[in-house]
C-alpha cells in the first residue's frame, strides 16, 4: 500500500491555505458554501445581506438545479446522464440544517444528506464543525446488480482491481476552518471522516472567490480546491486524490431569487487512478431562493 508521508501533506495543505490565502461548497452541496456565505454577509443567492435581512436570527435557503455529472470527492457516481439535485436549509443564529437530494437522470444515483453545522466566528477566521448522514440505496442496489450478473470463470485468473469504497449509509463528522480576511477570496480546509468506513478520511483545500460583475445583480464564484485521499474513496493509497476547479456565474432576479450556472473541471490524482475514475468535466444550472 502506498502512502503519502502524512507531514508532507500537512505541510503541502498549509502552503495552500497560507500562500494563496485571499473566497462555493460539498462542495457546491452546501455546508462549506453556507459557512463562506455567512461570513463574507452574502445571501444564498450570493447577493449582500441588506438591512433588516442582516439582523434576523433566522434564515431560509432552497436550491433546485441538474448536473450533467454529480462529482463526489472526484467520483463520478452518475455517469453522463447527470442528477437532479434539490437543498432545503434553515439557519438559527449560527446552527444549521440542511437536507440535499440527489437523484438520477437516466442512472440509477439516489442520495439523500442530512447536515447539522454550527458557525463559529472568531475575528477573521471562521470554524464550522458539524454532522452529515450520508444514505445512498443505489449503493445497495448496484451491488445487488453486480452479484446478480457476476459469473466469474474458475479457469481463469482472478485480477486484483481495487474498486471504489463505499456505504449505503455514511455517519459523517466535518470541520471546516476558513478566514475572509482577504477581500474576495477565502481560503479553507475541509476535513471530513466517516465513521462508518474505517479508515474513512477525507481531507480539501480549496480557494472559494466571489466577484461581483456587474452591480449586486450578476457575480462570478470561482474556486479550486485539492482533495487528499486518507481511506474515504479507497484504502489502497493514501494522499493525492484530485484537483478540481470551476465557476459559476450568479444572477439575481429579484432580492431572494437568483438563477446560477457554472462549469467544474476535475483532474483525477493517484487515489482515483487507483479506481479507475478518469478526469470528469460537469456544468450546473439551478434557481436558488434564500430569505
Amino acid at each position: 500500500m502506498k502512502i503519502v508521508p502524512l507531514l508532507f501533506l500537512g505541510l503541502l495543505v498549509l502552503g495552500v491555505s497560507t500562500a494563496s490565502a485571499h473566497g462555493p461548497g460539498h462542495v457546491h452541496r452546501g455546508t462549506e458554501r453556507a459557512a463562506v456565505d455567512e461570513a463574507l454577509e452574502l445571501q444564498e443567492t450570493a447577493i449582500p445581506v441588506e438591512g433588516a435581512d442582516a439582523d434576523r436570527w433566522w434564515g431560509v435557503n432552497v436550491n433546485t438545479g441538474w448536473e450533467s455529472r454529480h462529482v463526489h470527492y472526484g467520483v463520478d457516481e452518475s455517469g453522463p446522464t447527470g442528477a437532479y439535485v434539490n437543498e432545503v436549509g434553515v439557519r438559527f443564529g449560527d446552527l444549521s440544517f440542511n437536507v440535499w437530494n440527489g437523484l438520477g437522470t437516466g442512472n440509477t444515483l439516489l442520495e439523500w444528506d442530512f447536515t447539522v453545522a454550527y458557525n463559529i466566528d472568531l475575528g477573521p477566521v471562521f470554524i464550522v464543525p458539524g454532522y452529515n448522514l450520508r444514505y445512498v440505496p443505489s449503493y445497495a442496489m448496484n451491488e445487488e446488480e453486480h452479484e446478480e450478473t457476476e459469473t466469474p470463470d474458475p479457469t481463469e485468473p482472478v485480477e486484483e482491481h481495487t474498486e471504489h469504497v463505499h456505504n449505503t449509509v455514511g455517519n459523517e463528522l466535518f470541520i471546516v476552518l476558513g478566514t475572509t480576511a482577504i477581500p474576495y477570496v477565502t481560503p479553507s480546509v475541509n476535513f471530513i471522516w466517516d465513521l462508518n468506513n474505517n479508515p474513512g478520511g477525507f481531507m480539501e483545500a480549496r480557494l472559494d472567490g466571489n466577484v461581483p460583475l456587474y452591480k449586486d445583480i450578476v457575480s462570478l464564484q470561482p474556486y479550486a480546491l485539492l482533495g487528499l485521499n486518507f481511506g474515504y474513496n479507497t484504502s489502497d493509497y493514501y494522499g493525492w486524490n484530485n484537483f478540481q476547479f470551476g465557476g459559476q456565474v450568479t444572477t439575481a432576479l429579484t432580492k431572494y431569487i437568483s438563477v446560477f450556472a457554472g462549469v467544474n473541471y476535475s483532474v483525477s490524482l493517484e487515489a482515483m487512478q487507483q479506481i479507475d475514475q478518469e478526469n470528469i468535466v460537469w456544468a450546473n444550472v439551478g434557481f436558488s431562493f434564500a430569505y
